[in-house]
């Protein structure tokens, strides 16, 4: 097996075996958190692949690996996995890894929780992937602008000057506390922009009375054309409430305003990922129709990260 370390541009050699494992999975392999380190250089993107005949031509990926700001991603093709790769891989990047290093087990895995387990990782953090019935949105006519707000807030979508620094400070005062999304800088808010899926009718931002942002919700469509199963998918990809604003209902107005944007694209599916161990959201999802459809976790090796 061939290691390469490929920079952003490795990204579209490895999307084809991303998708592969999504599709067969039912989870995303790889956190879109981590492709955007790689984006910005941040963190290094490793292509495994298989050697040809003539020991100069290789073949393509047959795994792909992130590693980097203390912290290692492993997908193997799911064509090659069984015979090897996957241990090959993780011991490959762990030699240049530090001895503290976290790692996602994605979905329901057996098979990655027993290779990071063998690898000396503990678990530390569960990750719900939460799943509604799309029967249960509002009408297709459903107007998330019309969604009964506490007095004084109004909703629009994204689009003003001002918005993307005034997302990044709401952003970071909601998430204070979690050690992805509440790191996320006005660079990394750009380049989450230049997805294809982004469209800024789906980022709803909510203001108080002095025309201050209090509040956002940001829903991700993607139309996967090569899965008539999947069809549409819309994910609620980050909710947040500016805590000046806590306690006034702020949080289950906005998902109000959420699922009746979501209605809006007709899909087939409809997620969210929410921390285990935050309670209080689990309950609020719970209380629309969401279930808890698979479990992630992740796992950490050494000593606690930034001790």
């Amino acid at each position: 097996m061939v290691a390469v370390v490929a920079g952003a541009a490795g990204i579209e050699d490895a999307r084809p075996l991303l998708d592969r494992a999504e599709r067969f999975d039912g989870s995303s392999p790889i956190s879109d958190q981590a492709l955007l380190a790689v984006s910005q250089h941040q963190r290094d993107l490793w292509l495994f692949t298989e050697q040809g005949t003539d020991n100069a031509e290789v073949t393509a990926p047959i795994a792909v690996g992130v590693l980097g700001q203390g912290e290692v991603d492993l997908v193997v093709d799911p064509r090659e996995r069984g015979r090897g790769v996957g241990s090959a891989a993780l011991g490959t990047l762990l030699e240049k890894a530090p001895d503290a290093l976290l790692a996602w087990a994605h979905g329901d895995n057996p098979a990655a929780d027993a290779l990071l387990a063998g690898a000396g990782f503990s678990p530390i953090r569960s990750l719900f992937r939460m799943a509604l019935d799309p029967a249960k949105l509002p009408t297709a006519n459903s107007n998330p602008y019309a969604t009964k707000l506490p007095e004084g807030f109004t909703l629009r979508s994204f689009g003003g000057a001002d918005d993307p620094a005034e997302w990044v400070r709401v952003n970071a005062a909601a998430f204070a506390d979690h050690p992805e999304q509440g790191r996320v800088t006005e660079a990394d808010f750009a380049l989450m922009r230049e997805e294809p899926w982004f469209d800024p009718h789906d980022l709803l931002l909510l203001e108080d009375a002095d025309v201050r942002l209090a509040g956002f919700t940001w829903i991700k469509t993607v139309v996967d054309s090569d899965d008539e199963a999947t069809g549409t998918e819309t994910e609620l990809y980050a909710i947040g409430v500016d805590p000046e604003h806590a306690g006034l209902g702020l949080g289950r107005a906005l998902l109000d305003a959420t699922l009746a944007r979501m209605a809006t694209h007709s899909p087939e599916r409809v997620t969210l990922y929410v921390d285990g161990e935050n309670e209080r959201a689990v309950r609020m999802y719970e209380a629309v129709g969401f279930t808890v459809d698979s479990r992630s976790r992740q796992w950490r090796r050494g000593a606690r990260i930034g001790s």
